[in-house]
């Protein structure tokens, strides 16, 4: 009877031991095996695409024990490099940021011409922004000025599979910026430089990674105005330098990037302003572009890290290690552009001292698709999971004051909406120093 317990309890260990190595072998990820591992499962075709579908026979004959799960099969977002991804709408939130700042300044300056300040005064006016400001003729009728500002903003495609398996674009990041110049007037004519950096961070859901982005960008601007019309130039170059990290999903190692990109951008808008006592109407039309030319770069992705238990005899021949069976991933050179056409309007009250006002406009636009590793077998999500951006709507305002004589500035907030898959809240703040 002994006997019969002890055969009995083996039996049981031994059954589950078998079931726990098949659900192993079967589990995504089971033998830490890289997806660009040229030993992975994949590389059995339709055989091992048909096992990981839940069909265990092929021609009829019995197909058991895949070494490893379909962690890579359906990771078309998962297994791609975050540039691909989100470079595109980096770019569309750097050229915003970097025209916000300018659009503003210049609205501030043409505000002090018609205020009839001094060189140390200060007075308000219905005109633009509404906050007259020091002329700043610290040399030769120079004015310098700085901006500041923060975004927050994220991907917010619904997708209620949340493994890595099937293709999505979520991401949530922020931005913070600041631009600084100096310009001076000739008449109704404004002509200034500026120094602008947009340094962006984005935890991309997609590949379980993050991009982050540090832009540096040189730039002049035009001006001139008359009565009622207002027209606006600008153009820039820069630089940027990018840093990618995402997990391989057969091993969950991170993989790393790290590459440069060259920037370019111009910009143009004609605003007309209506006065009527202490309100103005100031609408607006513009059109922004920037284009971000991204060196071709290698995603490393370092060595296994890990045995492969029970089955390196099969999977490896002597000759052979795990270090130089995987294939780093080279991502090409590609332009990645952002531009958009808006309509904007601005209404704003002169109250002495404060001078509020509400900001509108619609943007039609143009940025560059986000684009997926192709996937070794789809997951049936329409058109990729990439989301469309086609049209935009800014509601925001603020609020322009003085802090003394010689000190002026403003606060403005706002948010994005009607961008599909999209949410974007902002907020930046000017000042000026007079001397």
């Amino acid at each position: 009877m002994k006997l019969k317990r002890i055969l009995a309890t083996a039996i049981v260990v031994v059954m589950s031991f078998g079931a726990f190595s098949l659900n192993v072998a079967n589990a995504a990820g089971a033998y830490a095996i890289s997806c660009n591992n040229s030993a992975y499962g994949m590389q059995l075709g339709n055989t091992y695409t048909s096992i990981q579908k839940g069909l265990m026979t092929n021609q009829g004959t019995a197909l058991e024990g895949a070494y490893v799960g379909n962690d890579c099969i359906y990771a078309g977002a998962a297994n791609t490099n975050g540039s691909a991804v989100v470079a595109a709408d980096v770019a569309r939130l750097a050229i915003n940021s970097i025209i916000g700042a300018v659009s503003n300044r210049i609205d501030m300056a043409y505000a002090t011409n018609n205020s009839g300040t001094n060189a140390t005064g200060m007075s308000y006016t219905t005109l633009s922004d509404g906050v007259a400001m020091s002329a700043n003729q610290v040399w030769g009728g120079l004015s310098f000025w700085a901006d500041v500002g923060n975004s927050n903003f994220k991907n917010i495609q619904d997708n209620s599979d949340t493994s890595g398996r099937t293709d999505n674009m979520q991401y949530d990041g922020d931005s913070t910026t600041y631009s600084v110049g100096v310009d001076k007037t000739f008449g109704k004519a404004l002509v200034g430089v500026l120094i602008s950096n947009v340094d962006v961070s984005l935890d991309t859901t997609f590949n379980s990674g993050r991009y982050t982005q540090d832009i540096d960008t040189y730039g002049i601007y035009v001006s001139y105005k008359t009565s009622v019309i207002q027209i606006d130039l600008g153009t820039g170059l820069g630089s940027s330098d990018i840093t990618t990290t995402r997990k391989d999903l057969g091993n969950g190692q991170t993989i790393n990037g790290e590459t440069t990109a060259d920037i370019e951008y111009y910009n143009a808008r004609i605003v007309a302003n209506f006065v009527r006592g202490r309100f103005s109407l100031v609408p607006s039309v513009a059109y922004a572009r920037l284009e971000m030319e991204m060196a071709g770069f290698t995603d490393d992705y370092g060595t296994e890290g890990s045995t492969i238990s029970g089955g390196e005899d099969t999977l490896f021949n002597q000759t052979n290690t795990a270090d130089n069976l995987i294939d780093d991933d080279i991502i090409s050179k590609k332009t990645y552009s952002s531009a958009a056409m808006s309509l904007g309007l601005k209404l704003q009250a002169n109250l002495g001292k404060v001078v509020p006002y509400l900001d509108m406009s619609y943007a039609s636009e143009s940025t560059t698709k986000a684009k997926y590793i192709e996937e070794v077998e789809g997951d049936g999500i329409a058109d990729g999971g990439v989301s469309k951006y086609t049209t935009s709507f800014k509601i925001g305002g603020g609020i322009n004051f003085g802090l003394s004589n010689n000190v002026t500035g403003g606060v403005r907030v706002g948010t994005i909406t009607g961008r599909k898959d999209w949410e974007e809240n902002y907020i930046a703040g000017n000042i000026t120093l007079g001397f």
